[in-house]
């Protein structure tokens, strides 16, 4: 199984998982949100919000196309294996 690794903050964390929880009907029956809430989500020695998905989960519709655009803006940075853990304080 591949997984990317991203870091964005908390406030662009949140947007990107209201957008994909609306557009994926969560909450839902099987799962209440697609990924875990800021709120509880790992971060780094600077508040900012880290995430590893399974490669897959980009390729799904929503996330394909919202993905591209927060990498290009900067609001999102996909970081390294390694740099993502090396990086989590909680």
């Amino acid at each position: 199984m591949s997984q990317r690794f991203f870091r964005a903050s908390e406030e662009v964390y949140e947007q990107a998982r209201a957008v994909l929880d609306a557009a994926w009907g969560h909450p839902g029956p099987v799962a209440v949100t697609c990924i875990e809430p800021a709120a509880t989500a790992p971060r780094d020695a600077n508040g900012m919000v880290l995430l590893a998905v399974d490669a897959e989960f980009c390729t799904y519709t929503t996330a394909s196309d919202l993905l591209p655009a927060m990498l290009a803006s900067g609001r999102v940075q996909e970081i390294t294996t390694e740099e993502y853990a090396a990086s989590i304080v909680n």
